[in-house]
């Protein structure tokens, strides 16, 4: 990055705002959804097909390569579960009930927990700056929780436990990324199987318990909130991966601070949500752990 000319620093520099701060919106925007009075899985599956279709046809035009023997499409079916299915209903579920800005901060753990998971599987080195960074991380995470123990009896506790399913989802991924990704597949026709993959999985479930969305019929609020989503999906990632092609993960992965900050931004600024001063304390030691083991590699940022 630093042998960039000023102006080439300064562009990649609004790029990563527009990644990141594009898909902070992602959360107000499914707390949106979700007031609808949709299903979570209906909203899921049109996310999935939605994005799959877009990012596959991508991969199509620019000839990107995804191999389908049994092997492939079994680590498929894997990521489309913790990579789109759990990780974009537990959005559509837990955003109308806590909030979108707790989710924008909770999402901040995904690097967290990928480096905690790294060094268990032992595809990672242990180091002490990392050991801290995961213990400021899990510090954070007892400082979200305790505010939540004693909140309408107990009933926000379990909302914040399951926001930590969607983090602890893509992070599952992640490491299935490192560990089986085929080789040689562009992360665009990757994450593209996903989703699609993701959606087809769920039709069953939505088909047997009424809960598909309808979209033959008078669009509502949910629709056009979709379209919405899935259009920030391929912008963000689109431009995640330039950034990351044209720096490195280094610099590209500064989107997930920019995420997270804008994520909590938007939710104060479309649903009036404040927070009290242990939940910014929080945050600040959630970001100083995100900085300590922040990742030499590739990894994917969560793009629903």
């Amino acid at each position: 990055m630093s042998r960039l000319p000023g102006g080439r620093r300064l562009w990649f520099w609004f790029l990563v705002v527009v990644s990141g701060g594009s898909w902070g919106l992602f959360f107000s925007l499914a707390k949106l959804a979700g007031e609808d009075g949709h299903h979570p899985i209906g909203l899921t599956i049109w996310q999935g097909v939605g994005g799959g279709i877009l990012l596959l046809s991508i991969a199509l035009v620019r000839r990107y390569k995804l191999p389908l023997h049994p092997r492939a499409i079994g680590f498929y079916a894997i990521c489309s579960v913790f990579g789109t299915a759990l990780p974009t209903c537990m959005i559509f579920y837990v955003a109308p009930n806590l909030g979108a800005g707790f989710l924008a901060i909770s999402m901040a753990l995904v690097p967290l927990m990928s480096c905690g998971g790294a060094i268990v599987l032992k595809i990672d080195k242990t180091a002490a700056v990392r050991l801290a960074g995961l213990l400021l991380g899990f510090v954070a995470i007892v400082m979200l929780m305790i505010p939540q123990m004693g909140a309408e009896g107990g009933i926000a506790l379990l909302w914040a436990l399951l926001a930590l399913l969607v983090p602890t989802s893509f992070s599952i991924e992640n490491l299935l990324l490192a560990l089986r990704a085929p080789v040689g597949v562009h992360p665009i026709a990757l994450v593209g199987a996903f989703q699609l993959g993701g959606a087809l999985l769920l039709l069953p479930f939505a088909l047997a318990t009424g809960t598909f969305m309808d979209i033959t019929g008078t669009w509502g609020q949910a629709h056009w909130i979709s379209i919405a989503m899935l259009s920030i999906n391929a912008l963000s990632y689109t431009v995640f991966l330039h950034v990351l092609q044209h720096t490195g993960p280094v610099f590209a992965a500064q989107s997930t601070y920019v995420t997270t900050v804008t994520g909590v931004f938007w939710g104060m600024v479309l649903f009036g949500e404040s927070h009290s001063l242990w939940i910014w304390i929080a945050l600040v030691v959630l970001l100083a752990g995100m900085a300590l083991v922040q990742e030499r590699r590739v990894v994917r940022t969560p793009a629903g």
